[in-house]
């Protein structure tokens, strides 16, 4: 009896790992999070079902929804989480941290708290989201001079890595490694990039009231508006590459627009530390990033 018993949970484990389907409901929702306070623990052996990885746009929330000994920023209402609650995984792991570049992706690095985020993922896992790429193409940069602390750099910095430089072929490159080794380790997982939400529209003119609440020079956002292009064909192209799903973001409630996808307030990024979710997208937003993802994932699109 133990023999067929084992022999059946043989089976079973074997099609977990050779089927890639992104149809993981009918979960628990287990959400299975550790810290010991300095980094993450791997949370199961064979990787979690669902994994949230990516950097600040992933991890964004409400602040008094912030995980404890927490210094990734992570937020019961983040992307993950949200997407998480609409799917019903049997386990579910948030690896998104705010400042994380490519490199921490797959890298092990100084910064706290902050292991490798594949650490999270293993050969069971089914579902990846993944949204990663600004920090590595100078986000904290543009960011700094051309809406935190405005100055005459906000040019020199929204016009570095921009298609057409070594900066922009290299980061794509180094993205499209990334993808790989992720795949790699978790083969049977779909593996869905996800856009960032815009802070201003495309075009147009931003209302000069929002900016000047928010201490922005007008001036700055065709700037910004260059290199946020430059960052979602990046996203897209890395994409397309890979054969992997994209989820573009919603584009219709920027910042200075009723009912925003984003925040500008509460602006803090000078001190890089876990309370910086001015610039970010609001609880509303990742809702909405998450109901696309889901729509795409159950062949609503």
């Amino acid at each position: 009896m133990r023999r067929a018993v084992a022999a059946f949970l043989v089976l079973v484990l074997v099609a977990a790992v050779s089927t890639k389907s992104a149809l993981i409901g009918t979960g628990s929702h287990w959400i299975r999070y550790q810290s010991d306070g300095v980094n993450y623990i791997p949370d199961l052996p064979g990787g979690a079902q669902y994994v949230s990885l990516g950097d600040s746009y992933a991890s964004a929330g409400s602040f008094r929804k912030r995980l404890p000994l927490d210094f990734c920023a992570r937020n019961a209402d983040d992307l993950g989480h949200v997407l998480a609650e609409r799917l019903q995984p049997v386990s579910f792991t948030d690896r998104a941290c705010a400042g994380a570049t490519l490199d921490d992706l797959t890298v092990p690095s100084e910064k706290i708290q902050n292991a490798p985020q594949i650490y999270g993922i293993g050969p069971f896992t089914r579902l990846i989201t993944v949204v990663a790429g600004a920090n590595s193409l100078g986000f904290g940069s543009v960011i700094t001079h051309c809406f935190v602390t405005p100055d005459a750099r906000c040019a020199e910095f929204a016009h570095t890595n921009l298609p057409g430089t070594e900066g922009w072929a290299f980061v794509r490159a180094q993205y499209i490694a990334t993808l790989q080794r992720i795949a790699h380790y978790a083969p049977a997982a779909e593996i869905v990039v996800v856009g960032y939400l815009p802070l201003f529209a495309s075009s147009g003119t931003v209302d000069p009231g929002c900016l000047r609440a928010a201490h922005i020079p007008p001036q700055n956002i065709p700037l910004w508006r260059r290199w946020y292009a430059a960052l979602e064909l990046l996203v897209q192209q890395v994409a397309a590459h890979l054969g992997l799903m994209y989820v573009a973001p919603p584009t219709d409630h920027p910042a200075c627009r009723p009912d925003p996808y984003v925040a500008l307030q509460g602006v803090d990024l000078r001190g890089n530390g876990p309370d910086a979710y001015g610039l970010h997208p609001s609880v509303v937003g990742q809702r909405a990033m998450g109901d696309l993802i889901e729509d795409r994932l159950r062949g609503r699109d």
